[in-house]
């Protein structure tokens, strides 16, 4: 009988997901972390000390405030093909040397949730603190250690985007091409494993491949000049319309 391998991963990294904003604010299209090895989320409160004469030299501490980060241990992965980086990957990596010319250039939106839908989500604004490729694995494995390290206030009202399995779209890339159709559009957002249609208005997208979870990469079919909402359907129903989903052919 086949042994089962030993498996190092922390029961938090499997348990908790974390999604990137990988667009410009004001607009959103949250992808996925994937290579997760461990994770770490802390928040903890920022203190200054406050002792009197009268405490007789015991310690005393006010609040200030706080501060929230998340520290994680990634597989550093290429796409399948193996010609480029992991884009979320790519994209923290760029953004750790962007903060470096002033914080506010290396910021962006970050979530996590547990991926059961159980209990609330928190998302917030950060920056890369930290990008630390680990080496010391003889080559078995790139591993780099990142700290996002969190910016102004931590949301613990945000719903659990795994909480509710229908699907969503949250950004097209590009969101608009010709009338004649063809065009690759790169269609983000949740839930979009088990897609058995992505539509273009009322036309069904010419063809379409289901990249991971948050990422469908379809061909836009023949359209009249105008918008219409990119929808994906899959089992558990079809994504609400939003402003995120226009495509508009030209």
């Amino acid at each position: 009988m086949a042994t089962t391998p030993t498996d190092r991963r922390t029961m938090l990294a499997r348990r908790l997901r974390v999604d990137i904003d990988t667009a410009a604010f004001p607009a959103s299209q949250y992808q996925r972390l994937m290579g997760v090895q461990e994770l770490k989320p802390v928040d903890e409160l920022r203190t200054e000390s406050d002792e009197a004469y009268e405490d007789d030299g015991a310690a005393r501490e006010s609040v200030t405030g706080y501060n929230w980060r998340l520290e994680v241990k990634i597989l550093h992965s290429t796409n399948a093909a193996g010609t480029a980086l992991d884009p979320v990957h790519a994209f923290l990596q760029a953004k750790y040397h962007a903060a470096k010319n002033g914080v506010a250039n290396g910021e962006f939106g970050v979530r996590w949730y547990d991926r059961n839908g159980v209990g609330d989500a928190r998302e917030g604004r950060a920056y890369v603190k930290q990008w630390s490729p680990d080496g010391g694995n003889g080559g078995a494995q790139d591993t780099v250690s990142v700290v996002i390290q969190g910016q102004g206030p931590l949301d613990a009202q945000v719903v659990n985007p795994a909480a509710d399995l229908t699907p969503a779209v949250t950004g097209l890339a590009p969101a608009g091409g010709p009338t004649a159709g063809g065009n690759l559009v790169n269609v983000y957002g949740t839930h979009f494993t088990d897609a058995t249609a992505v539509d273009f208005g009322a036309t069904d997208a010419e063809d379409y491949v289901v990249v991971s979870d948050s990422h469908i990469v379809a061909t836009a079919p023949a359209g009249v000049a105008g918008t219409v909402q990119v929808s994906v359907t899959t089992p558990d129903g079809t994504s609400p319309n939003v402003d995120a989903d226009n495509y508009t052919y030209a």
